[in-house]
């Protein structure tokens, strides 16, 4: 009788209790993800990040193997690596609220002010087919709040996030920025508040440029 004995160690195979991740069901169920690359059209950035997502937290990506540091003790445990991408939802979501704990150390401890720019959909297109210029869209908001607030004789604190999808998961490129209510005052470490509805509401107020 021969007895086929597996490439990893025991300890990485599947127990019945395993339950993968919910994105990876996603795409792993009746291999439409295999049925996607087979049809091609998928930019190589999708390939990848798909690609690493799947194999994060299997023996694809490597195997750390970790021993007592007492010779005599038969304790042995084996960790698969991760993928650290940012479309993972394990690496992703590390990622992201580390970004925000050092962004807390960094930030005036004042109010803030959510608002969202957004572009014609007859524009869309234009940054699908270039999606360099998405980049150019952060910056331009950014601009056009730092010149609304210097107008005025103030300096406030900004921070944006570009998103390229809507509610449907359509292509829907637009802005979302996070504005200071306070802004910086003549006083070294002082801060003042300042309202930014009356200015947000005014229509030409960015047509201005």
């Amino acid at each position: 009788m021969i007895i086929m004995k597996p490439a990893y160690p025991p300890l990485l195979q599947m127990s019945p209790a395993y339950t993968p991740r919910p994105l990876k069901n996603l795409f792993t169920a009746n291999q439409c993800w295999a049925h996607l690359l087979e049809e091609g059209g998928l930019r190589d950035i999708e390939v990848e990040s798909v690609t690493k997502m799947l194999a994060c937290g299997t023996s694809i990506l490597g195997v750390k193997h970790y021993t007592c540091g007492n010779h005599s003790c038969p304790h042995v445990k084996y960790l698969c690596n991760t993928c650290s991408c940012r479309a993972c939802p394990s690496c992703g979501k590390k990622a992201t609220d580390q970004w925000i704990a050092n962004q807390q150390h960094r930030l005036p401890e004042c109010t803030w002010q959510h608002l969202v720019f957004t572009l014609p959909d007859t524009l869309w297109p234009l940054f699908f087919h270039n999606r360099h210029w998405l980049d150019a869209l952060c910056r331009l908001a950014v601009d056009n709040l730092l010149y609304a607030g210097r107008r005025r004789g103030v300096e406030v604190g900004v921070f944006c996030a570009i998103h390229t999808y809507g509610r449907r998961l359509n292509w829907h490129p637009h802005i979302h920025v996070s504005v200071t209510l306070g802004v910086a005052d003549s006083y070294p470490g002082c801060m003042r508040r300042y309202a930014w509805k009356g200015v947000a509401k005014r229509q030409n107020c960015i047509l201005r440029r």
